[in-house]
């Protein structure tokens, strides 16, 4: 591990150089990066509104999955299974169908809402960067228009998928030929949601920087302990029900701070990725 990775720095001109870069962090400094953003929100009602849309957008989402699901297409595929239904069980048999669609219906939708709520949440997400970047002395960047903002939501919810995925299939042709195995194959289930969770948060500071995949292959590679950390941290609170969404913006501040502990002194004025 080299003690300055000046290499990750995009060359060119338009560059600006913020103030001192902090130190690194450690591993345990990355795992306690999560509480660190969750006390910087409380601490800063000005950022409260950028921070509650992650869950507006959801409920707005889920209200009308909900309505549609229970309201509208259960009902209409039990009539249009069983159209001639008359006797007690046939009537039993198609509010069955239609309660099983409309709850079918239901879970994909919100399913659905809830992968979609962070990337449309992205530019609320951003004026949070924004803020931590402006504690942390970081020189201001372009601003983004709202596609680009949303993108970024997106790659960010693609990349840590992207990363997450073939650690997971290897864990599970593992568990089928090892019957077993499970407890020695942990690890090899915890890592992908531990990397999965780190490399999407941190693509929101980084994305909007410009610094691009390779450059952020190169920063996993040369400093993994603060990254593994920081996604360690996450993991152990995202898997409960909800929390994801609701923690959410505290986990992009915590993202900005360690992205910029991480990275070397130089970066890109624009956000062009």
């Amino acid at each position: 591990m080299t003690g300055e990775p000046t290499s990750l720095a995009p060359a060119g001109p338009g560059l600006r150089r913020p103030a001192p870069r902090l130190r690194p962090p450690s591993f345990w400094e990355g795992a306690t990066a999560l509480p660190r953003g969750v006390r910087f929100l409380l601490e800063r009602p000005r950022c409260w509104p950028a921070a509650s849309t992650p869950v507006i957008v959801f409920i707005v989402l889920a209200v009308p999955v909900l309505w549609l699901s229970i309201g509208e297409f259960g009902p209409w595929l039990g009539r249009s299974l069983l159209p001639h239904a008359h006797t007690w069980y046939e009537e039993s048999a198609r509010l069955g169908l239609s309660w099983i669609a409309a709850l079918a219906a239901a879970f994909v939708g919100l399913w659905l809402a809830l992968l979609l709520s962070p990337a449309l949440s992205a530019p609320a997400l951003e004026r949070l960067v924004r803020a931590r970047e402006l504690e942390l002395g970081v020189p201001e960047r372009a601003p983004q228009s709202f596609w680009v903002e949303v993108r970024c939501g997106l790659a960010a919810q693609l990349g840590g998928l992207l990363l997450a995925l073939p650690l997971w299939l290897l864990y599970w042709a593992l568990a089928a030929l090892l019957p077993g195995a499970g407890l020695v194959l942990f690890p090899l289930q915890v890592l992908p949601l531990a990397l999965g969770l780190a490399w999407n948060l941190l693509d929101y500071p980084l994305t909007l920087r410009g610094i691009r995949v390779r450059q952020r292959w190169a920063l996993l590679r040369s400093r993994p302990g603060p990254i593994l950390g920081f996604g360690a941290g996450l993991a152990l609170l995202f898997w409960i029900p909800g929390a994801a969404l609701v923690l959410l913006p505290a986990g992009v501040v915590a993202a900005t701070e360690v992205a910029w502990r991480l990275l070397p002194d130089t970066l890109p004025d624009s956000g062009e990725s």
